[in-house]
């Protein structure tokens, strides 16, 4: 054997073909033609008058779905769950479906857009966490939390002088 051989490994990472891009709370959301419509996103903190109680915001979520998993139905359930994994809820679940439009590059990604509407009932203040789950595949969660709000005493009015 020469002294002049080389050898080469290549190390490659793996990329699910169907994976989250983003989780997002927001006041309210919509999807409408591919495209994402937010008001009052991005916020970690959930404040409700009486735990347990309905809180009134809609969850934004964006999935990657690779060129080979086009027009093939992918599942998916959004899990609202406690610290120790716990469901708090039923999970709504389903599944989705991106076809490949013609001219696509082999190898684009494109992205579903899913919008899951409030109310969600949350039986005590805490910490949470939403997890989507696609394809049996758990993918990285977004945590929360709720919280009692505080209501303010009413001021009293200023006395005459």
């Amino acid at each position: 054997m020469s002294d002049n051989v080389y050898r080469c490994h290549t190390f490659v990472k793996w990329v699910p073909i169907v994976r989250l891009d983003f989780l997002v709370l927001a006041d309210k959301a919509e999807a409408i033609g591919g495209k994402l419509y937010l008001m009052g996103g991005g916020f970690d903190r959930v404040r409700l008058a009486a735990i347990p109680g309905a809180a009134q915001f809609d969850v934004a979520v964006g999935i990657l779905v690779g060129y080979n998993e086009t027009n093939l139905q992918h599942a998916f359930e959004l899990r609202c769950e406690d610290p120790d994994n716990n469901l708090v809820f039923d999970a709504p679940r389903g599944a989705i479906e991106v076809g490949r439009p013609p001219g696509m590059t082999a190898g684009s990604e494109q992205r579903a857009l899913l919008v899951f509407a409030g109310p969600f009932p949350f039986p005590a203040a805490g910490d949470f966490s939403w997890v989507l789950v696609l394809n049996g595949e758990r993918q990285p969660s977004t945590r929360f939390r709720v919280e009692q709000a505080q209501l303010l005493a009413p001021v009293p009015p200023p006395r005459p002088t």
